[in-house]
């Protein structure tokens, strides 16, 4: 049975879904890395009763959002001239210059930012700029590299399908949605090519599995020469949203 959705956009805290599930047996409150929140409940219960739950524990999760934020904020890299980062095809420069304003370019194989010598690299607009010409090269670099090489690993393993998208998304590496079309995150090109590969092969085994039964696994493990499992762990040493 598919889970029920319902939404609320709350005064204090914003979007909350809450999603009626069959397997569920009592009231839980989920809060995201993402800063998403999802309120599961069993099916026959009213979503009223729901919401009242939650407004009773309005503090605590506004308290927890706030833990959330900061862990997240002290794991994202404060970008120096020192900082080594690279995405798939290019390396990060930062040049302090004599220049009045922050200048980006970005060549086939180096993300080159010109800043202010005179400003400090902490600044928070330097920072700002310094994520955005990253995501920029990710999304760039996610459509020169994902539309042909998930093409070669369809084709190779004769698991065909229906389109493929490039997103950015907080929660996901990749998906694939009801009649096989596939989605990929442009924060793949932050990883090396065996995960790259790893993860376009998860997606296309859900072609022929829609779950993570014993079926898509053995599937998975082999193509990938018996590495699923290791592979699957050392996903952990990535996040679609702190870098």
């Amino acid at each position: 049975m598919k889970a029920q959705e319902y939404i609320i956009n709350h005064p204090i805290v914003g979007e909350v879904h809450f999603r009626k599930t069959p397997r569920t047996r009592t009231v839980r409150i989920l809060l995201r890395p993402d800063r998403s929140i999802v309120v599961t409940l069993p099916s026959n219960a009213p979503y009223a009763m729901a919401e009242h739950f939650f407004n009773e524990k309005i503090d605590w999760v506004v308290r927890s959002l706030e833990r959330i934020q900061a862990v997240s904020e002290a794991r994202r890299t404060l970008f120096t001239p020192e900082t080594v980062f690279y995405t798939y095809l290019r390396t990060l420069r930062l040049r302090p210059t004599r220049r009045k304003n922050v200048r980006v370019q970005m060549t086939n194989d180096t993300v080159h930012i010109y800043y202010p010598a005179s400003m400090p690299p902490e600044n928070e607009q330097l920072q700002a700029t310094i994520r955005q010409a990253i995501e920029h090269a990710l999304l760039v670099e996610a459509h020169e590299v994902l539309p042909s090489r998930t093409m070669q690993l369809a084709d190779k393993t004769g698991l065909p399908f229906r389109q493929l998208m490039i997103k950015r998304a907080a929660s996901y590496w990749g998906v694939c949605a009801p009649g096989n079309a596939l989605a990929l995150n442009i924060h793949l090109m932050r990883l090396p090519e065996h995960l790259i590969d790893y993860v376009i092969l998860h997606e296309l085994c859900h072609t022929r599995h829609k779950n993570h039964g014993p079926g898509f696994w053995e599937l998975l493990n082999s193509l990938t020469d018996g590495h699923a499992k290791e592979y699957a762990k050392e996903m952990r040493n990535y996040s679609t949203r702190e870098y």
